[in-house]
């Protein structure tokens, strides 16, 4: 066993407890005896919804969605902040939502999780109109991602409210800089870069193997990807 996964293990045992009424009350008996779903300082504000586990590969491991553990040394330690009031979490396969992160998703919303996602510390993912994320995707530090304003506006010349949300859908292999936003309508394609602090909005027209950025957002390279498998300058 390596020093990371004997880490892993040490701070999974401290909330045990809480990992198994998670499991338990989410999933399946055969599903939740294998401890798919691991906690780590767990903020659980409300349980409602429903969880599935539909892995590409069909396989149910243990361990296989951490939330709250940390990743990264410079942020404070403080777990994860749980709250469905109703919706469905679809995990595609492996999903690690790190150490800071907060969720809050509505009761009538589907949020997907493709296979391979990481979210290593402080971001925030709230839904309550649908949102599906792409295999692979990469959500920077302290980011935001929200299908929606809450707050409607009302029409005054076509007396009607305008709607308040949008679902969004991310492609396979997306890069969400640091300090990115990501707004209710947004769609993307696969192999998007998009750098620090980037505010994505309905019409953003992103496309594929480039970095971008600015207000408004622009291309600022192309012919571009993240190459995961050297992705450090370690690595290269």
């Amino acid at each position: 066993m390596t020093k990371q996964k004997r880490i892993l293990l040490l701070r999974a045992l401290q909330y045990i407890f809480h990992s198994l009424y998670f499991n338990f009350h989410y999933l399946p008996f055969k599903q939740a005896i294998r401890l798919p779903i691991l906690l780590y300082k767990p903020d659980l504000l409300c349980c409602g919804g429903r969880i599935l586990l539909q892995p590409e590969d069909g396989r149910i491991r243990t361990g296989m969605i951490q939330m709250g553990f940390r990743m990264v040394s410079i942020f404070p330690n403080s777990g994860i902040t749980w709250e469905n009031n109703g919706g469905t979490v679809i995990f595609r396969g492996h999903c690690r939502l790190g150490n800071g992160m907060a969720v809050s998703f509505g009761k009538h919303t589907t949020v997907e999780f493709g296979d391979d996602f990481l979210c290593t510390t402080s971001g925030k993912i709230v839904s309550y109109r649908g949102i599906k994320f792409g295999r692979s995707m990469r959500l920077g530090w302290d980011s935001l991602c929200m299908d929606t304003n809450f707050h409607p506006l009302y029409d005054m010349k076509a007396k009607r409210y305008k709607s308040a949300s949008a679902p969004i859908e991310i492609g396979d292999y997306n890069w969400f800089g640091s300090k990115c936003t990501i707004l209710p309508g947004v769609k993307t394609p696969e192999r998007c870069i998009f750098g620090l602090g980037t505010v994505i909005t309905r019409g953003c027209e992103a496309k594929s193997y480039c970095v971008m950025g600015g207000s408004p957002v622009r291309v600022l390279a192309e012919n571009v990807m993240r190459d995961y498998n050297h992705d450090t300058e370690e690595d290269v």
